[in-house]
């Protein structure tokens, strides 16, 4: 088996039954996309299939197209329009990420970084994982750095509603830089509590590292960013 396989693919009517959930789950359910998926598919009929890799004889694993197949199953349906594709537990996990990335929806960066460090275990190289999805070496290695250096708290917050919290995956990138897991989660706080920017957070994180700072004093004189913004940032 190559890393990266032929793709072999038919559409066909599949039982929804028979469709087991994708292992590394990158999105959220959305109520109030399945929702308006419902009402659509009452009025038109499911237009797009969802694509689905075949586990064995009977079963099928979900590549994309969670809600779809969510609305359906709440629709009572017993089959759905379904794009077969032979590919690897591998290979569908990427095109999960190319999917997403190229319509531009906000993934899971802990589900993320964790289907990377499985294909790393499996032989790929971060170039290869970079090459694979459309981005730069640097994107894959800080999506890695996640669970190498992010306090396990702040993942968790991540893994459970990352759609949610106002730390992104941007935001969490930059927290790994700072090696206090104390520091990390009081800047978490912090950036949740005053929806601070990732510009912000830089400039912030470069003044952790670079000064020791006065005692409930994070800003020192920068004028872009007065005292009373991190008054809830006690001493570090």
């Amino acid at each position: 088996m190559t890393k990266v396989e032929s793709l072999i693919s038919f559409l066909t009517q599949v039982e929804v039954d028979k469709i087991a959930p994708n292992r590394f789950r990158l999105r959220e359910l959305d109520e109030a996309i399945v929702k308006e998926l419902i009402e659509s598919i009452k009025a038109n009929g499911l237009l797009q299939p969802i694509i689905v890799r075949p586990i064995d004889n009977l079963r099928y694993e979900l590549v994309f197209g969670l809600h779809r197949l969510e609305a359906v199953k709440r629709l009572g349906l017993k089959f759905i329009p379904a794009v077969i594709v032979s590919v690897s537990e591998e290979e569908a996990f990427l095109m999960n990420v190319v999917e997403n990335l190229q319509r531009n929806i906000k993934i899971n960066p802990i589900m993320e970084a964790q289907g990377y460090k499985n294909l790393i275990a499996k032989g790929w190289t971060i170039h290869e994982i970079a090459l694979k999805i459309g981005k730069s070496d640097s994107y894959v290695y800080e999506r890695l750095r996640l669970l190498d250096k992010l306090h396990p708290i702040i993942q968790k917050k991540l893994l459970s509603r990352a759609c949610k919290t106002a730390i992104t995956p941007s935001h969490a990138e930059r927290l790994t830089l700072i090696n206090d897991k104390r520091q990390q989660l009081e800047l978490a706080k912090l950036i949740e509590e005053k929806h601070l920017s990732l510009h912000q957070l830089e400039r912030l994180t470069r003044k952790i590292q670079q000064f020791s700072l006065p005692k409930n004093c994070l800003c020192v004189k920068c004028p872009n960013y007065p005292c009373k913004l991190f008054k809830k940032f006690k001493e570090i």
